[in-house]
């Protein structure tokens, strides 16, 4: 288990690294000509905006006259040059479109995830987790659970819950994770991290499915694999937020605010 005095350096580290990709990718959309300049000087060429002279019309059929083969492989690699030349901008700034805003975004739930963690999921975490409780329930009362408690389309019956699932589901995911025991809240932090990076935002969707069978089996709850397959893969944010609201009446407590929450004092308030 990594300790929280030992995270501080990797979430200064993370931090700096999302600044650094999220301006990598604004200057590629705001400046095209600096991802065709660091492609020049990459692959070792220079292309030429002068308008041809006659000079070079002169010495361009001297050479044809003495060889014309050579003049052709030269003008055939001429042509592939330029036509990559064109193809990698467009490249670059189709990655700068879609990655600076995704970085950004990443950026700023890390941000939050600071204050979040050590207002809620840490002191929720000291009470000891859902797995280590679960362990000490007796079988009897907690087997023949086919699914969680709460519908998968109930989600705005706990409104915090549902906002932080839609607008940060980063940092919902991983406090749903720490608290049940499924993972460490800055472990989990940064596989999205990572995972949203290197597919474009895609990858999350396989992680929420992991996580949503390792915590049925925390929960002691039937695992059903086609059915969770689809209902994370189309939406994984309704997914994420029936995990959440699940792993909350079960440790006690509910979310109600942005940084808060309150622990249920009689089984009353539960119901």
């Amino acid at each position: 288990m990594v300790s929280q005095r030992a995270s501080v350096p990797a979430t200064v580290g993370a931090l700096s690294g999302l600044c650094l990709l999220g301006f990598a990718g604004w200057l590629l959309v705001v400046s095209p000509e600096s991802g065709r300049r660091l492609q020049n000087a990459s692959f070792g060429y220079i292309t030429s905006t002068r308008p041809p002279s006659s000079f070079d019309s002169s010495d361009s059929s001297s050479s044809s006259d003495i060889s014309l083969e050579p003049s052709k492989s030269f003008e055939s690699g001429s042509l592939r040059s330029s036509e990559y030349t064109v193809f990698f901008p467009k490249v670059t700034a189709a990655f700068g479109n879609s990655m600076g805003p995704l970085t950004i975004w990443l950026l700023l739930q890390a941000i939050w995830a600071i204050m979040y963690n050590k207002f809620v999921a840490s002191p929720i975490k000291e009470t000891g987790t859902l797995d280590e409780r679960m362990d000490n329930a007796k079988m009897e009362d907690i087997e023949g659970q086919q699914d969680f408690n709460n519908g998968f389309l109930e989600c705005h019956k706990d409104k915090w819950v549902c906002i932080q699932g839609l607008f940060c589901p980063m940092v919902r995911m991983a406090h749903t994770n720490a608290v049940s025991g499924v993972c460490a809240f800055w472990e989990s932090l940064w596989c999205w991290c990572c995972c949203s990076w290197l597919t474009i935002g895609i990858g999350p969707c396989c992680l929420v499915m992991w996580w949503r069978l390792r915590l049925k089996n925390i929960m002691k709850v039937e695992e059903n694999m086609a059915s969770d397959f689809c209902l994370t893969m189309l939406c994984p944010m309704l997914s994420l937020c029936q995990m959440s609201t699940a792993v909350d009446s079960a440790m006690g407590y509910q979310v109600t605010g942005c940084c808060e929450y309150t622990p249920y004092s009689y089984q009353s308030d539960m119901n």
